[in-house]
């Protein structure tokens, strides 16, 4: 849930250094002599940039010593975003309201509430990916779009290969970076996508691989998919049918801990899935979007991050697209 911190970073030289030792220890770091001086200056710079972060975000959001604390900016938006991303030609875009979710079968009583309301607590979201050192967000969102829509329809909730886009679709560009639509395009001449536990995600250490599947072995595809407009698109689909890809920019996400974004660029660089909302009407607190990423479950809160709502941040409302699922 959203919420304001007090937490300030220790900034001073020992302070540093035994956050830094602490991160070491946590996160299984070991460096030659030469590395750790490396290593160590980065994670302060790190550390200062955090600080000016908290301080731009009002102190809604905290910043500090997380997963990636210790790689530079560049080395970090090589390996775990798209620097040289291209948005493709828009999808059709909703022709009218999208069609409400029957989650009676799923067990609520009623659809989902207007204020508050999050997918990933109705059963139709996987858990948390890791897409590792490869630039493959783009793949993990149109996967996870595609498993959240194919268990609306009412197909089993499935974990779906992200790595057979990674590795097959030969209009984008694997750990390089690539476009949901044009994965989604991939899906559809593939005829669908196969399981997770069949052709499981290998790329994490930033190589995609030969492409592996077999023809006809698959369990969803895309029938169609459609363009969401601004937030208040996101707003309209979230609250009522199921959760949305979103791409946004996420430059100042890397040392993100918690807490509601009220700052951020709008140079679309990564892919994610927002699942839900939180006092969407004011009240009861700050608005905010609750966002699904692929950086595992040691990033941010458990693997998600929560952004303002109203005013666009990360251009969050501009790259959003949802799917019709059906069986490969």
């Amino acid at each position: 849930m959203p919420g304001s911190f007090c937490y300030r970073p220790d900034l001073t030289d020992a302070g540093l250094k035994n956050q830094f030792v602490h991160f070491m220890v946590k996160y299984g770091r070991s460096y030659s002599s030469e590395e750790f001086h490396q290593r160590f200056q980065i994670f302060s710079d790190n550390m200062h940039e955090s600080e000016r972060l908290m301080v731009a975000n009002n102190g809604s959001a905290t910043f500090g010593v997380g997963p990636f604390i210790d790689m530079s900016k560049e080395e970090f938006a090589q390996t775990h975003l798209m620097p040289n991303y291209k948005k493709s030609s828009t999808p059709a875009p909703l022709a009218s309201r999208v069609p409400a979710a029957d989650l009676t079968s799923r067990g609520f009583p009623r659809g989902p509430d207007p204020n508050n309301w999050d997918w990933s607590q109705a059963g139709v979201t996987t858990p948390i990916y890791n897409q590792g050192q490869c630039g493959s967000c783009w793949a993990f969102s149109a996967t996870e779009t595609l498993e959240s829509w194919y268990a609306l329809a009412g197909g089993q909730l499935t974990q779906l290969s992200m790595e057979q886009i990674v590795d097959c679709d030969t209009t984008d560009n694997g750990c390089n970076g690539g476009n949901t639509n044009t994965a989604y395009q991939y899906i559809q001449s593939a005829g669908g996508l196969d399981t997770y536990a069949n052709y499981p995600y290998t790329a994490g250490s930033g190589q995609a691989g030969s492409c592996q599947f077999p023809q006809g072995n698959t369990v969803a595809t895309v029938s169609n998919y459609q363009s969401v407009s601004g937030e208040s698109g996101l707003y309209s689909v979230c609250s009522a049918s199921g959760p949305v890809s979103v791409c946004v920019d996420a430059s100042s996400w890397q040392n993100y801990q918690g807490g509601v974004l009220t700052s951020c660029g709008s140079q679309i660089d990564h892919c994610v899935q927002l699942t839900g909302y939180y006092n969407y009407n004011g009240q009861g607190g700050t608005s905010a979007w609750n966002v699904r990423n692929s950086w595992g479950t040691t990033w941010g809160n458990s693997g998600y991050i929560q952004i303002a709502t109203g005013s666009d941040l990360c251009a969050i409302g501009d790259d959003a697209t949802i799917v019709t699922a059906a069986s490969g």
